[in-house]
């Protein structure tokens, strides 16, 4: 009820290496049937089909619907335990159990319905985003139109929100000083030695580092430790960015300055850009 448009997607692998007629397409559709090694891995893995509703690499028909209709995703998962589907909708967001978002995760013999009232026109993706399933041809499009005549005037009819971002690289200790930690909670001497404590490397910037109380590490020893952090999590620290207000109907112009000492990009989601 007050659903405009219903779509069924059954998402499975279907592996045609347990066809009853295989033996039949090796020697209908191979030049010389004798060189077929059936065990051979890669000819297993080309008959494992990646299809939603049997239809792979964007053939599958009929998914179609005006902005701001009422749609209803079914969505199913079938199959073995390769078949843990990572389904993502690009362009539109949906509503699943009253949580906003553009993907869901799908399990075999499970099921479930997601809610959908698309606001941008055009062609958009409706994929598997598990790596072999996509590169398989889990991926297919569906196609939003206006199929009502709004004016450009009708459709902005908000307020012009303007917000300056920028982002920034900080190097933030979160160790405290453990220096009364042995009396406080009455740590051996033993339990000492593995006591994080802050060693200044540098006249203004404090790193956490590993070591012995009392013991002065080499010089080099917190620059290290500095690249070594900088190299597996790409920044020292990261957070949440500021949050911007909007209205349904404004639109928001976003001036981004990266001040910091790599690339970065922006993106919105779940709005039309």
């Amino acid at each position: 009820k007050g659903i405009d448009k219903e779509f069924y997607l059954l998402f499975s692998i279907f592996d045609e290496n347990d066809s009853w007629y295989l033996n039949k397409n090796i020697e209908a559709f191979t030049g010389d049937p004798s060189k077929v090694d059936e065990n051979d891995a890669d000819f297993m893995e080309s008959n494992k089909m990646h299809a939603v509703n049997g239809y792979m690499y964007g053939n599958l028909p009929g998914l179609t619907m005006c902005k701001n209709d009422k749609v209803s995703w079914h969505l199913i998962g079938l199959g073995s335990h390769y078949d843990m589907h990572g389904v993502h909708f690009q362009g539109n967001t949906i509503d699943l159990r009253g949580t906003t978002r553009d993907g869901l995760a799908l399990f075999p013999h499970l099921s479930g319905t997601a809610l959908m009232q698309p606001d941008r026109v055009g062609t958009f993706k409706v994929v598997c985003r598990t790596f072999d399933h996509f590169v398989g041809g889990m991926k297919h499009l569906y196609e939003v139109s206006s199929c009502r005549n709004t004016s450009r005037a009708q459709r902005q009819r908000g307020a012009m929100r303007l917000y300056y971002i920028a982002a920034e690289e900080v190097e933030w200790d979160y160790a405290s000083n453990k220096s009364s930690a042995p009396n406080v909670y009455n740590i051996s001497s033993y339990e000492e030695s593995f006591l994080v404590y802050l060693v200044y490397c540098e006249p203004t910037l404090q790193l956490p580092c590993q070591g012995h109380l009392g013991e002065e590490l080499p010089g080099d020893s917190c620059s290290q430790k500095r690249v070594n952090a900088q190299l597996h999590s790409g920044l020292l620290v990261s957070s949440a960015g500021p949050l911007l207000h909007a209205e349904v109907g404004d639109s928001v112009l976003i001036v981004f300055k990266n001040k910091a000492s790599r690339p970065y990009s922006v993106s919105a989601h779940g709005i039309e850009e």
